[in-house]
């Protein structure tokens, strides 16, 4: 029977250098203490049998166990090494077997645990939406079939008569197709009026339906429920096409398409690059407009399969599908996330308003940051999921400082905080308001960027600033303190100061230091720099392939060997599994 050598001559490596963890227990190492040179062993012909290790390799690659017919194909081979070839070949196949694309989601989606994004009031009408819901007219109406605002149900028998105001649009969800819609869904102009306290007020609309503002060029603004509970499409996670859903699964279809397509995986975070269907990108472009950026209305690569047919896409979709987990550039969706790779802004003396911050892959996908809807919790789970930090109490009996007001520097808290608050640092700059208009979804501000500015009197939280997300801010984001390193004098002078987005040259984040660039990238590149999320790539795709972890304090060798391996083949997922396939571990089924 043939052998494999240890992957990457990592057990000579290890032994040579003498490592005990190496050594401790392994049949590949002795030590022999009269000259203290560490002689390698033969490796004993133990490696699973090739009918094992086809079985092995189809569900680890797979998810399911080989067919009869694939078993039968083996075991017509002539000889052991003739069935050796045979699983090899059948990896090679694997890898690129649609399958392995749906499991890799799967294995990502488990891996980053993100949840639904949560609701702050009654469902369905909080979630991520920032559209109104249309219905449409009830037979025997004038305008029957027509689509109006779901909402409207005291006017619904005067926007479905005869006379209402109607227009006829390509709608962003149905590409190809038609829509009529009728009353204040049809408001083509620019002027509305809402009524905040039961007395009408005009604005102006800016493609955002508010009130009896319309839905906008190809009804960007709103979307179409025709359940039988308008609204609840959307919210509900057993839709596989509602926003919702979708929202939570981007990241791990992220990073799917990355090894499917043979993409470096920290295009995970460092990237301008997502995939979603339509419905994904609708998300992006409507708060590109809650913040005033017209320019993606004048787009329609997002929704038009004409302008979007040569992307890059999942397995099981053609190009020109609008649910296709599809390629896209996010700054080219959202006007606040930025293309730049290195823009930095100093609120402490850079003059006027941030552009917002660059775009970072998963990391500024909306699921992302609307389901954990504050910094510390994003950092958090940021650090855990892609650094592989953990974020546990001391050991022992250790005495901290008093705690006063900044965890990030006194009490028992620091422990973790001291991590948690540099990295949340650069998450600051976008939250969750605590109210919505009915029937049309949250908001989400990205403070001193846009139109999200405000009179200097929120920082003292005298009315209408005394909620969310004002509160949080003005209880957590205290000059001085670890998560907001400014000085009062600073902060008075530009209250948006407060929303310093990168670290500043005194302080350091797993020991790297910041370039400046602002937001969720500048945090990417630290975690990136440290090593630690290619080390954490390493661990958790070696979990899925193997089946375990790697301890990275008793099998630091065995970890470091590895990673500089995959970063030095470019960091692709994809080729870095295959070697995993032919290591010595995976032969001998451990």
């Amino acid at each position: 029977m043939r052998r494999y050598t240890f992957l990457f001559g990592l057990a000579l490596v290890a032994c040579s250098q003498g490592d005990p963890a190496a050594s401790s227990g392994k049949p590949d190492c002795t030590v022999d203490p009269g000259d203290g040179v560490t002689p390698v062993r033969e490796e004993p012909e133990d490696e699973l049998t090739p009918l094992r290790l086809l079985r092995r390799a189809s569900i680890a690659l797979l998810g399911v166990p080989p067919t009869d017919e694939r078993m039968q194909e083996l075991l017509a081979q002539a000889t052991p090494e003739a069935q050796f070839a045979y699983v090899d070949d059948f990896i090679d196949e694997a890898l690129e077997d649609p399958r392995f694309y749906d499991i890799t989601f799967e294995h990502a989606r488990r891996w980053f645990n993100l949840p639904l994004i949560p609701r702050t009031a009654d469902a369905p009408e909080y979630g991520a939406k920032q559209q109104r819901v249309l219905t449409a007219c009830k037979a025997g109406t004038a305008n029957e079939g027509a689509l109006h605002y779901f909402r409207d149900v005291a006017s619904a028998d005067v926007n479905c008569a005869a006379g209402a105001a109607k227009t006829t649009v390509e709608p962003w969800w149905a590409p190809g197709t038609s829509v009529t819609l009728v009353g204040s869904a049809a408001n083509t102009t620019n002027t509305g009026q809402i009524k905040p306290n039961g007395a009408p007020v005009d604005i102006e609309c800016n493609q955002r339906a508010e009130g009896t503002c319309g839905c906008g060029k190809n009804a960007v603004s709103c979307w179409y429920d025709p359940g039988t509970y308008p609204g609840w499409a959307a919210f509900l996670a057993t839709n596989p096409d509602g926003q919702r859903r979708l929202l939570a699964e981007e990241p791990a279809r992220l990073f799917a398409h990355l090894v499917w397509h043979n993409r470096p995986a920290t295009d995970l975070i460092l990237s301008d690059t997502s995939v979603g269907p339509n419905e994904v990108q609708a998300a992006h472009i409507n708060q590109s407009l809650a913040g005033g950026a017209l320019d993606v209305l004048t787009d329609e690569s997002w929704w038009n399969p004409a302008s979007f047919a040569g992307a890059a896409v999942d397995p099981h979709h053609e190009a020109n599908d609008p649910k296709a987990w599809r390629e896209y550039a996010i700054s080219a969706r959202n006007a606040f996330f930025l293309k730049e790779r290195d823009y930095t802004f100093d609120p402490r003396k850079d003059p006027g308003m941030s552009k917002g911050f660059p775009s970072a892959g998963m990391l500024t996908s909306l699921g992302f940051l609307d389901t954990y809807p504050r910094e510390r919790l994003r950092a958090a789970r940021a650090l855990e999921t892609l650094a592989c930090e953990q974020l546990l109490p001391p050991g022992g009996d250790v005495a901290f400082n008093p705690y006063e007001t900044d965890p990030g520097r006194e009490g028992p808290c620091q422990h973790c905080h001291a991590r948690i608050d540099t990295a949340a640092a650069h998450f600051k700059r976008y939250a969750k308001a605590d109210h919505a208009f009915e029937g049309w979804g949250a908001q989400y501000y990205m403070p001193g960027v846009g139109k999200w500015q405000w009179d200097p009197a929120w920082r003292t939280g005298a009315w209408p600033y005394g909620s969310e997300p004002f509160a949080q801010w003005n209880k957590w984001y205290l000059p001085g303190s670890l998560l907001t390193p400014v000085t009062e004098e600073e902060a008075n002078a530009n209250p948006y100061a407060l929303f310093l987005d990168f670290l500043p040259p005194e302080l350091t984040l797993l020991g790297q230091t910041s370039d400046g660039t602002v937001g969720p990238l500048g945090f990417a590149k630290l975690i990136v720099a440290a090593g630690s999320f290619d080390r954490c790539v390493v661990r958790r795709v070696h979990e899925r392939v193997l089946g375990r972890d790697i301890d990275p304090v008793t099998e630091n060798g065995y970890l470091e060997t590895l990673t500089a391996s995959f970063v030095s083949k470019g960091r692709l997922v994809r080729p870095f599994i295959k070697s995993l396939t032919q290591s010595t571990s995976f032969r001998r089924g451990q």
